[in-house]
């Protein structure tokens, strides 16, 4: 059953993150899901550059944030599915395998409760439980 849940919550994080990364890909050709819904704040975005590079402007950057966020998920994700999946022996013996999963879910739990909305911190959450219950289940 552990297994199982680790599997579980590192497939709802893959998902976020693939889906995520889906979404902002296509706001690349047509701004709609992680845009601005006033579309002169996006105008104001692109012609507006960040105080690190006056090269870049606002609107690209935020892609790009909203990119390697994407692949953050996808690479925890990834990573403990490949764990639930051919190494679990491993998550059940390794107490830091354990707390990786249970830190980084809880993280992504709380940034989505503070500056996101619904529904990552549902799957967040999800995975969270999953995490916590697979280490629960797997102590000697």
């Amino acid at each position: 059953m552990a297994q199982i849940l680790v599997i579980l919550g590192a497939s709802i994080f893959l998902i976020l993150g693939v889906l995520h990364g889906v979404l902002t890909l296509q706001d690349l050709r047509d701004p709609r899901t992680f845009t601005p819904p006033d579309p002169a704040l996006r105008e104001a975005m692109q012609e507006s550059s960040i105080a690190i590079d006056p090269h870049t402007n606002l609107w690209k950057a935020w892609l790009g944030f909203n990119l390697s966020h994407s692949l953050g998920l996808v690479m925890f994700g990834g990573t403990f599915l490949a764990i639930g999946l051919f190494y679990f022996s491993a998550f059940a013996q390794i107490l830091w395998l354990q707390i990786c999963a249970l830190c980084i879910s809880a993280a992504y739990l709380l940034m989505s409760l503070k500056f996101w909305f619904s529904k990552p911190a549902i799957g967040s959450g999800i995975g969270l439980v999953c995490f916590v219950l697979a280490a629960m289940l797997s102590i000697d």
